[in-house]
């Protein structure tokens, strides 16, 4: 029998910050590589330090309570969230 690796569960959000960089990046590419860099970085790091040790749909939970409408991504009959 193969032993399981102990971090079989770990969940790696790194695809998530490389997107969060990448995207700024290659959208401001065109105006200004340098500032594409600067907001990518910012933007990441942002990112990671309002994820870092959250559950998944943490920002999201944050978004719909401030107030900002996310049609489809709940029910119209749930009227109040508490996760």
């Amino acid at each position: 029998m193969r032993p399981v690796p102990r971090l079989i569960d770990n969940h790696s959000r790194m695809g998530e910050y490389l997107m969060v960089f990448m995207v700024p990046l290659f959208l401001l590419r065109t105006i200004d590589p340098v500032l594409g860099l600067v907001v990518g970085l910012g933007a990441s790091v942002a990112f990671v330090r309002l994820t870092l040790g959250k559950p998944d749909g943490y920002l999201v939970h944050r978004l719909y309570r401030a107030g900002l409408p996310l049609s489809g991504l709940l029910e119209r009959r749930i009227r109040r969230l508490v996760p």
